[in-house]
Parts: structure tokens; C-alpha cells; sequence
């Protein structure tokens, strides 16, 4: 018998499509090396435990006996045990085999229409969204069609901001009113564990009761397999090609399609090219639906995936044939604004209520906490479906808590007062390590276990594309006997096993290829485990650096760790999280000397690397140890409310060294300007100024982006050409602080006061002011575009010469206005309405402009201040 792991790599024959079904199956048959006995009895992993009889197995090979009840289980097997690029000729080798065969057994299949057929396959894939839809979710007697909630969705592009849910969609296209919307595309963003892959097959299951030809494909499973096999019983699944999907439904007697596409952001893990991927699949979808009108029938086209891609897909599509939505939480808030509004209704409630009606615990009237409170502690919880529901499955899930006696909500309110979202993960990670089955009958300690899971977390960090990495590349990244051992105990085990809420999917037999690959269904969860991984290895430098043992190997570690990943907002959040949680245990830690490392040791380490590769690897090295030390110095500001200075011990470190760490904008010579903002250099510099007092300390020309920085004083700074790009900067001082020709892009500065600064020449674009104030600044020929200054109290600031542009002024708080703000030489253009909320104003010689007068050539010079309540008026 052929050893199970043993991957095969031997493609089908050349001439195949001369084979009858039993030749090409006896073929396949001698490749594997079987017997009827050994055949059966591996076939059995894939029918659900279901054996299959020697009789059947011979009829296969010697009877021309197609095996339609279990074509699916055989491709399963093909994919299991043959490399992938021979995997696929195989299946279509079986496929094109079987058709030829079944189209020349009779007359009866040359006298059935196209159309008949093409019903047919609609039918078959109308089965199998609803087989699926209405399966057990794994280790559970229910389905998630169980729990579905309809999750609001909010138009992105609409004018009101009334939410609507899938049966709204629904809706919008079987209505026959000649005066309904046509829609060709619905775009539907959402975060990891939002929902979008439940509504998507909610969809899909609504769709396929109406008089409509359903397509729903996941993004990870695209394939350019055709639809061939002429069989009553063959399900069609979604590894087909979408092409022959809508091949059938232009033969079909059906007059409208619409193709469900669920996870665009994951099509990269199916084919290559990434985005370029995405958009020649846009662009083929785009010419298939010219060819649908072309036959008399419509193509809708409802695509769900990540914002950043959606926002990709959406600028590829005609807006005026178009709809984008975001989906919004189970709280009813839109989880991706930086305003935390209410848009739509909470339904965690209606969640809950379904939740315990599916489990079969008892009724409860109370929510916990989690789903009903809006306190920070909780919000990253009760928003998200899927964490939703594992913190309801650990806290409820075990068969002694169904008969306690304790309400369910207080159940899980004692998992989760922990109040820390990585307490919670790793509560989750020790849940599901209980329950993961073995097959090599071995049981990982937890550390073990948790170390495979942190090296799978790394390699993604590393080298995956946030949802997948190849197991070539998790082997790469790890250097420790135990945990190779641990993963290669942990591979042996079920192919398909739930870990940390995201799957672990790993072909048999092919564990060294680069083929074989893990795939995150929560991006998330791989954030949290780098966190933890890169805290133990900074507390193995720090005690190296204290003991002096072992610090060369602990300095190339800490290298190899930071040597690619990039900075991700998540995982900051994950590490400042995890800071909190580990805060106390580092009190026998002197973690200040991270910055003694950076001083003195990084920039002469042992790397292993020469030139350019040497700079970089000790750029990324101290930039990330400086964001955990900051980590750290954040959660003792919060516990103390002491801010660091850096210039106490100025030998250690000093803000000089922070363009070191990340290599400082400067001047384009062929145009003069300021270089723009470059996201792709991503380090964690920008976070690790939080909770830190500078003083008369030069920043100029450096970059900071996708950041938080919280609790930052500055005196007497000079910002003179930086950078800024989508940074939060919150509970911060700048006093007599310079910013001079700098660009700030997509950023948002909350609960910050400025006072006796000056911006001069300062682009500043789509950029939030909230709860802000300004005292004595000076707005010196700056541009002001898409700004919003939201419940700032200005006092003694001049704006001269400035320029905005779709501006707002809002007064959200009572007791906050705008005093003796001065507008002198500016230009105001489309600012009527926002100029009326300014309570005490004072305009100068300005000039405004309406969307009208600009289309006229016209502006209007305001000299009097008299003169301003008419004209706004």
C-alpha cells in the first residue's frame, strides 16, 4: 500500500481523451499503487466515513461505471494526494472523459436541448448553496444559517444614511418597476470577522428561490475548470470557472444572473498577480455582461470583500452603474469610520436570543455585558460576528456549562471582565487547543502548541499576503527543535482543523512543498500571536543585554524577527494590548535599557549581512524595539502619568537616532517640492512617540504614517517638512512647535491642544480637528482641503492667506466655540453653510466661492465684516 503522505507528481496520459471511464480510472488506479481493499479504505476519508464496497471499486475499473454519487469525493482525493499543478489536469482529465463518454451512450443525450441542460446545472448549483448554507458549522449541531443575522449595511455613495440588509438587495433586483434602480455592480466591504462570507451565502440562498440563475464563488476557490459532465447527479460547486457558469446561463431559459463573489481580496491565494488578478477578473466580468445584453439578459455582479480592495474595484466600475455599501457591526456602527455613530439598529440582542435557541440553552433575557454596553473595553467585541461568536462558544460551550446553575449571561461575563481583547484570544487559543483532535494520537503541551501557532503567525507576517502563507515558508521560520518537532506533530493531524478561528489547511502528502499552504480566516488572530511571539523575544533580549549571556544569539534573533514584516495598525494594537497584560511580569526587567541596544549594540550586531542588507535589517530591528519599549513607556504613563523625556540620559538615546531608524523625507530638485508620503516604508516608528516629552528637539523631514500616537508633549519642536499620513495623534500637548511646509494626509487629531504654534505653507488634506484646542496659533498660506474641525475651541487664531476647500465647521459640544478666530486674505470656496456655524467670526478682506459662481468665473471680495451675515445669509 502507498504511503498516505506520499505526494504524487505523475500527470495524466497524453492521449487521454481516447480513454473509456474504466482506462483512464485503472491509470489512475496503478499510479496510486493500490489494491480494491487499500483503494476502499483510503476512499473512506472522503465519503464521510461512508465505505465503499470492492464490487463498486471493480466496477469503476472494468464496467465503464462513472462514479457520479462520488465524483466529489475523488476530486477531493486528487487534491489531497497529487501535486496541485496535476491535480487540476486530472480533474478536467476525468471531467472531459466522462462527457465524452456519456454524450455517445445513446441518442437520448444528443436530443436533449442546451437549454435543458444549462436549467439542469442551474438546479445542481442551486443544491449545493443550499447543502451548504444548511451544513453543520464544525463541532457543532447547528448551522450557521441558525444564528444569521441580517447585519445592516450602510451606502457609502448615498445620500441618506438610512441602513438596508440582503433582503433589500434582494428586493432592488426582482422588483419589476420600470422605475426601480438598475444595478449591474454591489460592492460590500467589511473587516475580518464582519460577516461578509455569511451574508454572502445568505445571499446566495435568497437568490436561488427567485426566478434568477445564481453563481456564488469564493474568491480563494477560482478556477478556469470548465462545467462539462453531462450527469443529473453531478453537484456544481464552486471550483468551476466562472466563464462557464454564464456560458449555461446564456443557454438557459432564465433571463437574469447575478454572480455572488465572496472574498475578492482573496483571489491572490487562487491565482497570481494579486491585484492585477482582481482586475482582469473586473475587466472580464465587465465584457461578459456586454455579451449578456447581447443575448437579451442581465448580469448583476455583488462582490464582498476587504475595504482597501473593494476601494481598488470600486474606482475600476462606472459609479452611475455601481453601489458600494459597508457592512456595519452587530452594535450598528460602522467599525471602519473614525466616528463611532450609530447608523443602524442593535441587533446583538436578536443575536443572542438565536444564538441560545440554536445551542439549546436555556432562554435568557439578559445580555452580557459584552453585547450591550458601549464602553471601550468592549467595543472591539459585540461588533464582530465571528468573535462574537467564539467568546460565546468558549463560555458556554462545554456540556457542564449548559447544566449549571448560573444564567448564560453570566457565563460569559466572567470570561469576559478580563476586559483585554488578547486575554480573550488567548482564552480562545487554549479553547480550541482542548478540542483539537490528533490523529497521530499525540497531545502538544499548550506551549508547544502555541509556539507552532505564533512561527505559522510569523511566516504570514513575513512572507504571507495576510490571509495565506505556504508551509515551505512557516518551516523556514523556524529555528527551534521543539517547535519543528511540535509542527511536524501538529501536520499529521486533520487536514482541515479549526485553530485560534482560523483554518489550517495543508494537502496530504505535500508538507515540504511551497504548494501547500495555511489559509487565515481571521486575520486577526495572526496579529495577536506575533504580539506574543515578539514579547518573549524581547524579554529574552533584555535578560541576555542584563546577564551578558547569549546576547549575540539573542540580538540575531531579535534581527530575524523584525527583519520583514511591516507595520500593521492591528498589530500595534495587539502589542500595546499585550504591554498591558505583561506590565507587572517585567517588573524584574530593566526594559529602559531597550534603548541602550538601540544606542550602542544594533548598529554593530553580529547579522550576518553586509552593506545595504545590514542597514535595513538594524533599521527594522531598532524600529521595532523601539515600539515595544514604547509599548511598555505608554502603559507606565497610564499607570503613573509620568511622560519619558529622552533627553534624561542623552548617551543612552536621543531623538537624533530617530532618523536613523527611518530614513528622513527631503526635497524633489527637478520640482522643489517636499517628496510625497511613501506608505510601502512602514515601520513602528510613528506609535513609538507616544507618552514622551521632547523639548527643543528637530523632526524635520521625517515621515510618520498608519499610527497612533497617544500622550505626546512637545516644546519648542520644529515639524519643518514632515510627513503625515493617516495618523491619529490623540491627548496630546504642542507648545510653540513649528510646522513648516509639511503635508498632513488622512489624519485625525482628537483631544490635542495647541498653543503658540505656527503652520506655515502646511497642506493639509482630509484631516479631522476633534475636541481640539487652539490657543494663539498661526495659520501662515496654508491649504486646507476636505477638513473638518469638529468641537474645536479656537482662542487668538489668525488664518492669513489660506485656502479652503470643502471645509467644516461643526460645534458639537455645548460648551465649546469658536472665539475671535481671525480669517484674514483667505479664500473660502463651497463654505456657505459651515461658515454659519462659526459663532464669533472676524473675515478680512476674503473671498468666497460657490460651486455656481466658480462655474461662472465669478468670486465675491468681502472687505466689511458687516457685510458677511448678508452674504451667508
Amino acid at each position: 500500500m502507498r504511503p498516505l503522505r506520499e505526494i504524487l507528481d505523475i500527470p495524466p496520459p497524453v492521449e487521454y481523451l481516447t480513454f473509456s471511464p474504466s482506462e483512464l480510472f485503472r491509470y489512475f488506479f496503478q499510479i496510486g499503487r493500490w489494491t480494491e481493499d487499500s483503494f476502499s479504505a483510503d476512499f473512506q476519508n472522503y465519503t464521510r466515513g461512508k465505505l465503499i464496497s470492492t464490487v463498486t471499486v471493480n466496477k469503476w475499473k472494468n464496467r465503464d461505471v462513472i462514479p457520479t454519487r462520488y465524483s466529489g469525493p475523488l476530486f477531493k482525493m486528487i487534491e489531497d494526494q497529487f501535486a496541485p499543478y496535476i491535480a487540476k489536469d486530472w480533474i478536467i482529465a476525468f471531467e472531459t472523459v466522462w462527457a465524452t463518454h456519456i454524450a455517445r451512450r445513446g441518442k437520448k443525450a444528443e436530443t436533449s436541448t442546451s437549454v435543458n441542460f444549462s436549467d439542469l446545472i442551474r438546479r445542481q448549483h442551486c443544491g449545493w448553496i443550499k447543502s451548504r448554507y444548511e451544513e453543520n458549522i464544525s463541532g457543532e449541531h447547528f448551522s450557521a444559517s441558525d444564528i444569521y443575522i441580517p447585519l445592516q449595511l450602510i451606502d457609502r455613495r448615498g445620500e441618506t444614511e438610512t441602513p438596508c440588509d440582503i433582503e433589500d438587495l434582494v428586493a432592488k433586483f426582482t422588483s419589476v418597476n420600470e422605475t426601480s434602480e438598475k444595478l449591474d455592480w454591489v460592492f460590500i466591504s467589511g473587516g475580518p470577522g464582519s460577516g461578509k462570507s455569511m451574508a454572502a451565502i445568505h445571499l446566495a440562498h435568497e437568490i436561488s428561490k427567485q426566478h434568477f440563475f445564481p453563481i456564488y464563488l469564493r474568491g480563494s476557490h477560482l478556477s478556469q475548470i470548465p462545467i462539462d459532465i453531462q450527469t443529473s447527479n453531478q453537484p456544481v460547486i464552486d471550483s468551476f470557472s466562472f466563464k462557464s457558469f454564464l456560458k449555461h446561463f446564456r443557454a438557459s431559459s432564465l433571463k437574469t444572473a447575478c454572480l455572488i463573489l465572496d472574498g475578492i481580496d482573496e483571489i491572490s491565494s487562487a491565482m497570481t498577480g494579486g491585484v492585477s488578478a482582481l482586475n482582469q477578473i473586473l475587466s472580464d466580468l465587465s465584457l461578459e455582461q456586454n455579451v449578456c445584453r447581447a443575448h437579451g439578459k442581465q448580469l448583476h455582479v455583488i462582490a464582498f470583500g476587504r475595504h482597501s480592495h473593494i476601494d481598488f474595484a470600486t474606482s475600476k466600475i462606472p459609479s452611475e452603474t455601481s453601489k458600494t455599501f459597508d457592512m456595519l457591526g452587530l452594535d450598528g456602527r460602522d467599525q471602519h469610520k473614525s466616528e463611532d455613530k450609530l447608523l443602524g439598529r442593535d441587533l446583538r440582542a436578536q443575536w443572542w436570543e438565536k444564538y441560545l435557541g440554536a445551542t439549546g440553552i436555556k432562554a435568557d433575557p439578559s445580555l452580557p455585558d459584552f453585547l450591550c454596553t458601549d464602553f471601550d473595553a468592549y467595543s472591539d467585541f459585540g461588533s464582530e460576528p465571528l468573535l462574537t461568536y467564539l467568546i460565546c462558544q468558549i463560555a458556554l460551550g462545554s456540556r457542564q456549562n449548559k447544566v449549571r446553575d448560573d444564567l448564560p449571561h453570566e457565563a460569559v461575563n466572567r470570561l469576559t471582565y478580563a476586559k483585554n481583547r488578547n486575554e480573550i484570544y488567548q482564552d480562545i487559543v487554549k479553547h480550541i487547543h482542548s478540542r483539537t483532535p490528533l490523529q497521530s494520537g499525540q497531545r502538544l503541551e499548550f506551549r508547544h502548541y502555541l509556539s507552532v501557532l505564533q512561527h505559522i503567525a510569523l511566516a504570514n507576517w513575513h512572507n504571507g499576503d495576510g490571509r495565506t502563507v505556504s508551509i515551505k515558508k512557516i518551516q523556514d521560520s523556524i529555528y527551534d527543535k521543539d517547535t519543528e518537532r511540535a509542527f511536524q506533530v501538529l501536520s499529521l493531524s486533520s487536514p482541515d482543523m479549526l485553530i485560534a478561528a482560523f483554518y489550517y489547511r495543508m494537502s496530504r502528502g505535500a508538507v515540504t512543498t511551497d504548494q501547500a499552504r495555511v489559509e487565515f480566516t481571521h486575520k486577526t488572530f495572526s496579529e495577536y500571536l506575533v504580539s506574543t511571539l515578539i514579547f518573549e523575544r524581547f524579554a529574552e533580549l533584555i535578560a541576555a543585554l542584563a546577564s551578558k549571556k547569549d546576547l549575540d544569539t539573542a540580538l540575531q534573533n531579535w534581527a530575524r524577527l523584525a527583519s520583514a514584516g511591516g507595520h500593521e495598525p492591528n498589530l500595534a494594537d495587539f502589542c500595546q494590548k499585550e504591554a498591558a497584560i505583561r506590565y507587572e511580569n517585567f517588573s524584574h526587567l530593566n526594559w529602559d535599557s531597550a534603548l541602550t541596544l538601540i544606542g550602542k549594540y544594533l548598529n554593530n550586531a553580529p547579522l550576518k549581512l553586509t552593506g545595504s542588507e545590514a542597514i535595513t535589517a538594524a533599521q527594522r530591528s531598532a524600529s521595532l524595539l523601539l515600539f515595544i519599549w514604547s509599548c511598555l513607556n505608554l502603559e507606565r504613563q497610564k499607570r503613573t502619568s509620568v511622560h519619558f523625556n529622552l533627553f534624561e540620559t542623552p548617551e543612552q538615546f536621543s531623538t537624533s537616532m530617530l532618523k536613523q531608524i527611518q530614513l528622513p523625507n527631503g526635497l524633489n530638485l527637478k520640482t522643489n517640492t517636499l517628496t510625497e508620503p511613501r506608505l510601502q516604508r512602514r515601520t513602528f516608528l510613528t506609535p513609538s512617540l507616544s507618552a514622551l516629552h521632547l523639548d527643543s528637539a528637530d523632526l524635520s523631514q521625517m515621515s510618520f504614517s498608519l499610527g497612533h500616537i497617544q500622550s505626546l508633549n512637545c516644546m519648542k519642536v520644529s515639524f519643518a517638512m514632515t510627513h503625515w499620513s493617516h495618523v491619529k495623534v490623540s491627548a496630546s500637548v504642542f507648545h510653540k512647535s513649528v510646522f513648516q511646509q509639511a503635508i498632513l494626509h488622512g489624519n485625525q487629531w482628537k483631544g490635542t491642544n495647541f498653543s503658540n504654534c505656527l503652520f506655515q505653507a502646511v497642506n493639509i488634506q482630509l484631516t479631522n480637528f476633534i475636541d481640539c484646542n487652539l490657543t494663539n496659533i498661526i495659520f501662515s498660506q496654508c491649504h486646507f482641503s476636505d477638513v473638518e474641525f469638529i468641537s474645536v475651541e479656537m482662542e487668538g487664531v489668525i488664518f492669513d492667506r489660506c485656502t479652503f476647500a470643502n471645509c467644516r465647521f461643526d460645534k458639537l459640544a455645548p460648551n465649546r466655540q469658536i472665539h475671535a478666530a481671525t480669517f484674514r486674505y483667505c479664500s473660502f470656496l463651497d463654505m456657505e453653510k459651515s461658515l454659519e456655524r462659526i459663532t464669533h467670526h472676524k473675515f478680512e478682506s476674503c473671498l468666497f466661492q460657490s460651486s455656481d459662481q466658480q462655474n461662472e468665473g465669478s468670486m465675491k471680495n468681502i472687505t466689511l465684516e458687516t457685510q458677511i451675515g448678508e452674504l451667508l445669509l
